[in-house]
């Protein structure tokens, strides 16, 4: 059997977790610091209160509004989920991707697990696209929802998208290389 070579993808997820960690930490993983470093001007992270509020500002993104703005039920279980799911298995795949470390491209545990996480992306994603398509145009107008949904989560779903069909495809030819040798033997 070939050698399997890194695939050109791979250079796409890499900058993908790159960025998607410094968001973690910066967006959505903010609510779970002390209200007290980031809520108020004079706090030390003030500059996280500031961004959350240009987000929203910018993109009407009611998941970001801040209390009384009833969040649905599952919106802080994906904020959970962010925090123990995607933050560990981001700062895994800068280093699974990088290209020194894969010459010779992931291995099929790294696939699996990547696998899992496009599944995961692609369901809360779309889950999120689902709500807030359902918001009150009072709140954010149908042009605001395009470019929030269309341009920001869209852009997030996509790419689960195809780092899911991506990872499905590498999966099903290593099983079907397994396959073609036990027919052989």
């Amino acid at each position: 059997m070939a050698p399997v070579q890194r695939h050109w993808l791979d250079n796409v997820y890499l900058v993908y977790f790159v960025l998607h960690i410094p968001i973690l930490f910066f967006v959505d993983l903010v609510p779970f610091y002390p209200r007290a470093m980031w809520a108020t001007p004079d706090a030390p992270l003030s500059f996280l209160g500031d961004l959350r509020v240009y987000y929203l500002e910018t993109y009407k993104d009611q998941f970001f509004a801040p209390p009384p703005a009833p969040l649905p039920s599952f919106f802080p279980f994906f904020a959970v989920l962010e925090l123990v799911f995607h933050l560990p298995v981001s700062a895994w795949a800068v280093g699974a991707l990088w290209p020194s470390s894969t010459k010779a491209g992931l291995s099929g545990r790294a696939e699996l697990l990547l696998l899992v996480y496009g599944l995961e992306t692609v369901i809360t994603t779309a889950t999120c696209i689902w709500e807030a398509w359902l918001w009150d145009e009072a709140l954010i107008t149908l042009k605001e929802k395009a470019v929030l949904l269309g341009g920001l989560y869209g852009a997030y779903f996509a790419l689960a998208a195809v780092l899911s069909v991506d990872m499905y495809a590498r999966l099903l030819r290593r099983l079907d290389a397994v396959d073609q040798r036990k027919k052989v033997q």
